[in-house]
């Protein structure tokens, strides 16, 4: 009894220090980090074949989860004013003065209009202070407001903005890499007016990059912080999303967990927007001061914001940024989302202990019995996520049966306690082999002397 539980700890021991490395690894170093990430995938894949998305680096932290995206029945369509053309100069000025802008957003207030987003950044040389201070009164009005301005990254960083604060996430926020993002640091046109207590800030064009066609910016880094696009900030508005409730994943996706809301976005930022069909202004600004009973209507029919849009001095038309908004709009939306966690690092090691013990037992089975309990422990932990949608590192597992079973099948090698028996044995024998030997030479003796 001694020798077996002797002989059962000494193979317990090798397997379960084994294992214990291999999980300790899967911690520390990123290739096994990876395999074990790729283990993880092709299991999701497995049992989820449907669910197209997967997110998540597979960690305590942030743990793997996979969706399944579909298109919504029903799009409303951005509402989009453009600010440009005023061929009956209804406005003192083009662009529109801070008086202007006051007016304009005044009479949509007054039809009926409680959010707005202005894509197009509202800077001036010489405002009137008085203009600025009734601007501010009629932005304060609105249950929403969304501004814009143009960013860019200077040798000496300036504070951010209140209005950027509000509508930024730290860069905690973000799960992998951060490092490929673009980065800001000041608002490239002084005196830009972003509004009080009720706006949000976003940026409407990079200076330090340059755009690319079906791939607007969406994101950039500013400090220790995520600054949006003012158009994304006007889709977050519509569907009633905080920043704060947003997951970032370079490469992957924006995305929103309580409403199932995502974007796909590249690894610097950049939205991966699918081409819809351009489509003009839906009213031009004039029409708003006076609007008659068709443009109300249609006004009043709208779904919040509206969106205030006119063409930016870097080329961008204003048919450009509704293509834009309306795939914003239009992304696809999550119908079903698994995430399989990690338990705490302490239960991790006693079930990697677990590993090593079921090794070394399923080892010491006879052969038939061995193949059915190592393909039973086998489907166990391939079903454990989908029955408990919680994920324990495989690559343990997978090293202690392959280490014991090596140790298993490795030919034997003989003890130096076998060695010496042997040869004590074959030293008994010797005398008694003798003895015919010296019968046999006094009996040839005999018979000469007779």
């Amino acid at each position: 009894m001694s020798t077996h539980s002797s002989s059962f700890a000494s193979r317990l021991l090798p397997v379960w220090c084994a294992t214990i490395a291999c999980w300790a690894l899967i911690l520390s170093v990123p290739q096994v980090m990876r395999f074990e990430y790729e283990l993880q995938r092709m299991t999701a894949q497995l049992w989820y074949p449907q669910h197209q998305r997967i997110h998540g680096a597979g960690t305590q932290e942030h743990a793997l989860t996979v969706s399944k995206v579909g298109t919504t029945t029903q799009l409303h369509a951005p509402f989009v004013v453009e600010m440009g053309k005023d061929p009956d100069k209804i406005f003192a000025s083009d662009p529109l003065s801070p008086s202007d802008t006051a007016v304009l957003l005044d009479a949509l207030k007054k039809s009926g209009v409680a959010s707005v987003m202005i894509g197009a950044p509202l800077a001036w040389s010489t405002p009137d202070p008085f203009a600025l201070d009734a601007l501010e009164l009629v932005m304060a009005g609105f249950s929403s407001c969304v501004t814009s301005a143009r960013v860019g990254r200077g040798a000496e960083p300036e504070p951010m903005p209140a209005a950027f604060v509000r509508a930024s996430l730290p860069l905690t926020r973000v799960i992998g890499s951060s490092a490929s993002l673009p980065v800001v640091n000041r608002v490239t046109v002084t005196g830009t007016f972003l509004g009080k207590e009720n706006t949000w800030a976003g940026f409407s064009a990079m200076e330090s990059e340059s755009p690319a066609a079906h791939r607007p910016w969406l994101i950039a880094r500013w400090g220790d912080r995520i600054v949006f696009s003012s158009a994304l900030l006007a889709v977050l508005v519509r569907e009633e999303i905080r920043p704060e409730e947003l997951v970032i994943e370079p490469g992957q996706m924006i995305q929103s967990p309580r409403t199932g809301h995502g974007w796909q976005i590249d690894p610097y930022g950049r939205g991966v927007l699918s081409e819809s069909s351009g489509s003009g202004p839906d009213l031009q600004a004039p029409q708003l001061i006076r609007p008659d009973p068709i443009d109300l209507a249609l006004l009043q029919k709208h779904r919040p914001p509206v969106h205030l849009l006119r063409a930016e001095t870097d080329g961008s038309s204003i048919s450009e940024q509704t293509q834009h908004l309306r795939a914003l709009h239009s992304s696809p939306r999550l119908l079903d989302r698994v995430t399989w966690y990690r338990l705490p690092v302490k239960t991790e090691w006693i079930i990697v202990g677990l590993f090593a013990v079921q090794a070394v037992v399923v080892a010491g089975l006879p052969r038939p019995a061995r193949w059915y309990a190592l393909g039973g422990l086998l489907l166990f932990w391939l079903l454990s996520p989908r029955w408990s949608d919680t994920w324990v590192p495989l690559s343990p597992g997978i090293l202690a049966f392959i280490w014991t079973f090596r140790m298993r099948l490795a030919p034997a090698i003989p003890s130096a306690e076998s060695e010496h028996g042997s040869t004590s044995l074959v030293t008994e024998k010797e005398p008694h082999a003798e003895v015919p030997l010296k019968t046999t030479k006094k009996t040839i003796r005999s018979k000469k002397k007779r």
